[in-house]
């Protein structure tokens, strides 16, 4: 028997264009011997199935749709929403509490992770190399020359929990500082103002393959811009080179950290963790647990230069949550 997969995209943020993206290059390359997909787009006023027959409403109360064959229901749900509410917890409780398995972390894994302070502090007690920061919540006051003293310029200015770059600023002088913070605000309620490493930018992805947690080939980041902001990562600015051009010792080490830190916040399905090395340190930058996922993301290339297909990648991700 298929198992029916509910292929979830959308959400509340910016990100929902990159995530109706992603769910186009599942449906594209799902196997359908294996696999019945149906997208499911979740909006701030709507969940409805893409069917032959149209949009139809999802019934929210157990996660079905009514077609002209009945009622359908799914066996699981891959979930790639990035950002809320499917990356940082939201929708993992409510398809835990129907006992609808899905190809991310658990509530705690994905709120955890989706929280970029929580995530660097933790990781900092298991002795990985990370960034200098501080936070900012939108009621408090600051110093900007504190802020200085602290990080350093230039720095980074982030959503505490957001993705694809969105409100980041790379903060060169300290008139700019005020700006790059509100700018942040506006995204999240919450932000992180973290030190710049000055190094060489890399990611890799991590899978469970043949039921093993295997970290990808590398990928080194060479953005046009300032940094790998949403223009570099999503409309040809930066070069994305598969595997990266590091000193072996340290490749097996990024290899090595990136299986390491899945196995520590008890990640599920695929992650791709954000690097930064400096000399012979590598600094984890972050964690993303819905990474990008089109036809041209990096997940699906370092799988490429791996030998994995898309189709088998996509397999591989669902068969990790049953």
């Amino acid at each position: 028997m298929k198992k029916r997969i509910a292929v979830v995209c959308g959400g509340y943020s910016g990100e929902s264009v990159v995530s109706m993206r992603s769910a186009q290059m599942i449906m594209n390359n799902i196997d359908r011997k294996l696999y019945d997909p149906t997208k499911v787009v979740i909006t701030t006023t709507e969940w409805y199935a893409e069917t032959e027959n149209g949009n139809v409403p999802i019934n929210k109360s157990n996660f079905s749709v009514t077609s002209t064959n009945g009622e359908l229901t799914f066996d699981g749900v891959f979930m790639i929403i990035h950002g809320t509410p499917g990356e940082n917890g939201i929708l993992q409780g409510y398809f835990e509490l129907l006992g609808i398995p899905t190809t991310t972390g658990d509530t705690l894994n994905m709120a955890l992770t989706f929280n970029k302070k929580m995530t660097t502090r933790i990781l900092g007690t298991y002795g990985f190399h990370v960034a200098k920061s501080l936070t900012l919540r939108n009621t408090d006051s600051y110093s900007t020359q504190q802020i200085i003293d602290h990080v350093g310029l230039p720095c980074f200015v982030k959503p505490n929990c957001g993705g694809s770059s969105i409100g980041t600023s790379r903060v060169n002088v300290a008139e700019d500082l005020h700006k790059a913070i509100d700018l942040g605000l506006q995204v999240d309620s919450q932000i992180i103002i973290e030190e710049f490493i000055q190094g060489t930018e890399v990611t890799c992805g991590v899978i469970k393959w043949q039921a093993k947690v295997m970290a990808l080939p590398i990928t080194e980041i060479v953005s046009q811009k300032e940094f790998f902001d949403f223009e570099a990562k999503y409309q040809g600015q930066s070069e994305e080179i598969t595997p990266a051009r590091l000193e072996k010792e340290i490749y097996n080490r990024v290899q090595q950290s990136s299986e390491a830190i899945y196995a520590a916040l008890d990640c599920k399905g695929m992650i791709r963790v954000d690097y930064i090395i400096r000399g012979q340190d590598i600094y984890v930058i972050e964690v993303n647990t819905t990474p990008g996922f089109s036809e041209a993301s990096i997940i699906p290339q370092q799988a490429g230069v791996h030998g994995i297909s898309k189709t088998e990648l996509i397999s591989a991700v669902i068969s990790s949550c049953f």
